[in-house]
C-alpha cells in the first residue's frame, strides 16, 4: 500500500513544480525581464525542483498531500535595455506632427490679425446719435486739399482723395476769382483800408451745384450724403458761403498809446441771408488788434497799402 501513496506524493510534488513555472512565465510575459535573468531564474528553479537531481523524498520529509507546494517568488521588474517600443515611436510622431499644425495654426492667426489691422482699423461707423453732432472741415488748413478727418470718415481711397482734392481746389479758385473781381476799396486814410466785397449769390449757387455733383459722381449718394450731414458747415465757411453774402475787410494800423508799438486794427463783417428766414439778415463780425497781419487775408495783400503790407512779416 505504500508504493501507491509515494505515486501520489511524486504527482502532487510535479503538479506543484508546474504551476510554480507557468506562475513565472505569466509573469514574465507581463513584466518583461532580460532574457539573461529570465533564463537564469527559470534554470535555477528547474534544477531545485527537478526530480532526476532530488535526492529520494522518504517518508518523514516529504509534505503532507495536505499542503500547497510555496511559490517561488516573482522576479522584480527590470527597465528595458532595448530603446523605445513601437508605441512610444507612435506618440513621438503623433506629438510632432501637432506640434507643426500648432505653428500652422499660430502664423494664420498671425496673419488674420494683421489683415484686420490694416484693413478694419478705424472703419467701424459712428452711432447715428453722434454723427448728427460731428462737425468736419472738408479742407485742411491750407485749403489745398481734402482734410484727413474726412477722409478717415468717408474711407477715401486714393483715386477718390485726387477726385476731391481736384473739385475743392478748383471751386475755391473760382469763387476767389469772382470775389476779386468785385472788391472795392476805399482809404479813408493812409493808414486806413476798407475792402468792400459784394454778394454773387448766382454765380456761387452754379459752383456749389457743380461742386456738390462733382462729389456725388466720386463718393456715390450714401458717402455724399454723409458728407452734407457733417461737413456742410464747413463748406459754406471755407468756401465763403459760395458768395451769398456782403463783406467788408477793414484795416488800420496803429501805435499802442501804452507802449508806442505798431499795432493793426483788423474788423470783419459778413452779412447773409438766414438759413432760416430769408427775410432776415445774418450779420456777424469780429475786430481785433494785432501786431501781426492774420494769414487768412494774405489773399488781399494786392489790396493794401505798405501801411498795412508791413503787418505780414511771415508772408
Amino acid at each position: 500500500m505504500r508504493e501507491p501513496d509515494h505515486y501520489r506524493k511524486y504527482a502532487a510534488i510535479l503538479i506543484g513544480v508546474a504551476v510554480v513555472v507557468c506562475a513565472a512565465v505569466l509573469v514574465s510575459w507581463w513584466l518583461p525581464a532580460t532574457a539573461t535573468t529570465h533564463s537564469d531564474r527559470s534554470a535555477s528553479v528547474a534544477s531545485a525542483t527537478s526530480p532526476e537531481t532530488s535526492p529520494p523524498p522518504t517518508l518523514a520529509a516529504a509534505p503532507a498531500p495536505e499542503e500547497s507546494p510555496r511559490a517561488a517568488p516573482a522576479p522584480k521588474p527590470v527597465a528595458p535595455a532595448s530603446g523605445p517600443s513601437a508605441s512610444e515611436e507612435a506618440l513621438a510622431r503623433k506629438a510632432f506632427q501637432l506640434e507643426m499644425d500648432n505653428a500652422r495654426l499660430r502664423g494664420r492667426l498671425e496673419d488674420m490679425l494683421n489683415w484686420i489691422v490694416a484693413n478694419l482699423k478705424g472703419t467701424f461707423p459712428l452711432p447715428d446719435n453722434q454723427i448728427a453732432n460731428l462737425r468736419l472741415l472738408p479742407m485742411d488748413e491750407s485749403l489745398e486739399g481734402v482734410s484727413e478727418d474726412l477722409i478717415r470718415l468717408l474711407r477715401l481711397n486714393d483715386t477718390e482723395i485726387d477726385s476731391l482734392d481736384t473739385a475743392f481746389i478748383g471751386t475755391h479758385t473760382l469763387l476767389r476769382d469772382l470775389e476779386e473781381a468785385g472788391i472795392a476799396v476805399a482809404s479813408p486814410s493812409p493808414n486806413q483800408v476798407v475792402l468792400n466785397i459784394p454778394a454773387f449769390a448766382d454765380e456761387g449757387h452754379e459752383a456749389r451745384e457743380e461742386l456738390y455733383a462733382e462729389l456725388r459722381r466720386a463718393l456715390g449718394t450714401p458717402r455724399f450724403n454723409l458728407l452734407l450731414q457733417v461737413a456742410e458747415d464747413g463748406l459754406d465757411e471755407q468756401f465763403e458761403n459760395f458768395g451769398d453774402q456782403e463783406r467788408i475787410l477793414e484795416f488800420e494800423a496803429l501805435t499802442d498809446p501804452a507802449g508806442g508799438g505798431e499795432q493793426l486794427f483788423v474788423r470783419d463783417e459778413r452779412a447773409r441771408p438766414s438759413k432760416k428766414d430769408p427775410f432776415r439778415v445774418d450779420l456777424t463780425t469780429s475786430e481785433r488788434i494785432v501786431t501781426e497781419l492774420p494769414p487768412e487775408y494774405y489773399t488781399y495783400l494786392h489790396w493794401l497799402p505798405a501801411s498795412i503790407m508791413r503787418f505780414a512779416r511771415s508772408h
